[in-house]
């Protein structure tokens, strides 16, 4: 009876296995955009408004409200509140700038050309992984792998500017669960890894993780999100640099 009983999980590990092989790149990406709300209703964003608070493990775990407004593949703005301050960055295609007086420093500065290729991504809310054949990334199967005890399909994805990373897609929901990438600041090479959890879904129907957390070598952020808007009105001055004195 004992044999038995190992052999049926055995035979039922083998059918879980097969099944994980079975998929094919194209079975995955669809799951993947039906999980996050669908291809009509991904193409029909326009914007997304989002709350939440950032955790900060380098500052003794300070917690920072934090705001973010982004017109799809347009223009992002992120604002954040430390010491009775209001800190400012906005990323756009063509150019960043931030206000950051908690450094104490009350210009409105450009971000760095390097740090504002980095943040380009943001201006995408349809997903890392939808449309990418109109994105120009390429994505290969990379195979399976195991994380927090689940099963996941590990995907190469390689964005139109050349640059690499991987993706790790939950085996059961299609979440996005993990993304790693090498990121090159200041001649310094880092891992930056990207762990998304806790999927929930708007009223709307739109999937997105309410807790994201971003970790290299030397720093570690938390962001837990506790109010997403899609489609609501939203001002070009948003975006636009202020005019300097």
């Amino acid at each position: 009876m004992r044999y038995a009983k190992i052999f049926s999980l055995a035979v039922v590990a083998m059918i879980g296995s097969i099944s994980l092989q079975a998929q094919s790149l194209t079975e995955i990406l669809d799951k993947y955009t039906a999980a996050l709300g669908g291809t009509d209703k991904l193409k029909s964003i326009k914007t997304q408004y989002t709350e939440g608070e950032m955790t900060l493990d380098a500052q003794q775990g300070l917690k920072v409200p934090i705001r973010k407004w982004v017109k799809q593949d347009e223009a992002m703005r992120m604002e954040f509140d430390i010491q009775n301050t209001k800190n400012i960055q906005v990323v756009r295609k063509d150019v960043a700038w931030q206000f950051m007086p908690v450094t104490t420093n009350m210009n409105v500065e450009e971000i760095d050309p390097v740090v504002r290729k980095l943040m380009q991504p943001q201006l995408d809310v349809t997903g890392e992984l939808f449309d990418i054949a109109g994105k120009g990334k390429q994505v290969e199967l990379a195979g399976k792998d195991t994380l927090n005890g689940g099963p996941v399909y590990k995907l190469k994805v390689t964005t139109a500017e050349g640059i690499s990373g991987f993706a790790y897609l939950d085996a059961n929901t299609f979440y996005l669960v993990k993304a790693t990438n090498e990121i090159n600041i200041n001649g310094r090479k880092a891992q930056l890894v990207t762990r998304l959890s806790d999927y929930r879904k708007t009223v709307d129907g739109y999937a997105y993780p309410a807790q994201v957390e971003q970790s290299t070598a030397d720093n570690n952020i938390k962001i837990r999100v506790s109010r997403v808007e899609m489609n609501q009105p939203m001002a070009d001055s948003l975006f636009e640099k202020p005019a300097t004195k």
